[in-house]
């Protein structure tokens, strides 16, 4: 925005950056067909990774391994909403290709969130949860064992931008068939419909594994809403911050199971571990009643209701 001079034209250098976000939007645009919407989407995704594994960009290395794990994961919750048209093969060979490439950079990243998990309880319970100076300690050496072990990061970041190349390249292959709202309901549908799978598995049972499955499908939907947003923004807006929050709930919850199981490695006899794991216990329970009432809400309709308003938003919409 240029609120003092509105009718001031953007520099080249501006146009250039604004091209470039339209261009990587993830979101489906008015006036483009769906498949090619599909495409540009990858590609976008694919480019901002390149240029932050590259160091084209001003973050440091640890942002830049950060956004291109979250560049993965929107790229790989895009094929799963064409998997269908991708067909098994060509859509198993590129989910592991860039599932494995944000796997090479995840060692050091996941250590971070240990300590930060093991911060957040600390300043939620400050009068009751123990220094854990062996366990802070224990985590600090993983991070740089992490860091320093096998491959430099640098390395790391070059053989992830290599695998991601390579699957540019194969963008303009998919077989995607440009049939309109009909290229995505089955993705849709089945996201929202595993979703409910995974709300109904952690009511069951709801375990450290049951529950992380569960906030996988809820970020499918998060970022599956996400593109088609502009159908009917004010409601699916809304809809996926419910499932980006619902997802952020799940994934503190398992954060925390992570940190005790860690703890129970590392420090098994530490007179701070039993307290800590109590106290992650009862951080957890408050977290799962708050995602289980967001959860209800979210996964309300049966999921061909779902796709088919969804798709009464997108025809309206077109």
């Amino acid at each position: 925005m240029t609120p003092d001079f509105p009718d001031q034209p953007l520099s080249a250098k501006a146009q250039q950056r604004l091209a470039i976000a339209t261009s990587r939007s993830y979101r489906l645009q008015t006036d483009e067909q769906t498949a090619a919407g599909i495409r540009r989407i990858a590609h976008g995704r694919v480019e901002a990774a390149l240029e932050q594994l590259r160091g084209e960009t001003d973050k440091d290395a640890a942002r830049a391994v950060h956004d291109t794990r979250k560049d993965m994961k929107k790229l790989r919750s895009l094929l799963r909403l064409v998997r269908d048209d991708l067909g098994k093969r060509r859509y198993r060979a590129e989910n592991d290709r860039y599932r494995d490439a944000a796997r090479q950079l995840s060692g050091p990243r996941d250590a971070e969130v240990r300590l930060a998990t093991l911060a957040d309880l600390r300043e939620r319970y400050p009068d009751e949860a123990p220094a854990a100076e062996m366990l802070q300690q224990a985590l600090e050496d993983e991070r740089e064992r992490l860091a320093t072990e096998g491959a430099t990061l640098d390395e790391r970041m070059a053989a992830a931008a290599e695998a991601i190349a390579a699957g540019e390249r194969e963008i303009e292959d998919w077989p995607l068939e440009d049939g309109g709202f009909e290229l995505l309901q089955a993705g849709l549908e089945r996201a929202y419909r595993r979703g409910r799978r995974g709300l109904r598995a952690v009511r069951d049972e709801p375990t450290v594994d049951a529950v992380h499955d569960w906030r996988k499908r809820v970020k499918d939907i998060w970022y599956q809403l996400r593109l088609v947003s502009e159908a009917w923004p004010a409601t699916l807006k809304a809809t996926a911050d419910e499932a980006h929050e619902l997802a952020d709930l799940l994934g503190d919850h398992h954060d925390l199971g992570v940190l005790v199981a860690e703890a129970r490695r590392h420090v098994p006899d530490a007179p701070d571990t039993d307290v800590l794991a109590t106290l992650a216990a009862r951080r957890q329970d408050e977290l799962l009643d708050r995602a289980l009432a967001l959860g209800d809400r979210l996964y309300v309709e049966k999921p061909a209701q779902f796709s088919a308003r969804i798709g009464s938003y997108w025809r309206a919409w077109r």
